[in-house]
């Protein structure tokens, strides 16, 4: 049986890509508010995964699903400083950008993997999410590389 934490888990990776997914779509498109409220819904899921990573501490869940959800922690907090706080412009820089896409697929797999060790269909369906989430990735880049040929 899932457990409720497990279905806020499953949730919020759900949320995760979709934000993801409308973060890509929005760049291309050139909306600067509708990233940033995008962006306030994924560090949003830090309230979220915060009570599902107290209640893995408290039952005693096995270290890998506990370490999974402190590097999808690592990558919201580098994401609240980069972008909210400090305000650097880091994906200028392939120095500062590579590790940061790192990070990011980092958190990806780990909702992947976590939720597929909560349920197979669950995962499969947090899964199908990443792939739509490369594809619009794609979507982004072909619409910035042709913006680049215009000017």
């Amino acid at each position: 049986m899932i457990s409720t934490y497990d279905w806020i888990f499953f949730g919020s990776g759900v949320i995760f890509f979709i934000s993801i997914i409308g973060i890509f779509i929005s760049a291309a498109r050139e909306n600067e508010k509708l990233l940033r409220r995008i962006g306030v819904i994924i560090i949003s899921l830090l309230i979220p995964l915060i009570v599902v990573f107290i209640h893995y501490l408290v039952i005693g869940q096995e270290l890998r699903r506990v370490i999974y959800i402190i590097v999808i922690f690592i990558y919201l907090i580098v994401e609240l400083l980069l972008d909210f706080i400090l305000k650097i412009e880091f994906r200028d820089k392939t120095s500062t950008h590579v590790p940061y896409i790192i990070l990011e697929y980092a958190a990806c797999f780990a909702f992947i993997y976590n939720t597929l060790a909560i349920n197979e269909t669950l995962g499969w369906i947090v899964s199908i999410c990443f792939w739509v989430m490369l594809a619009t990735l794609i979507y982004y880049i072909i619409t910035k590389k042709k913006r680049e040929k215009k000017l």
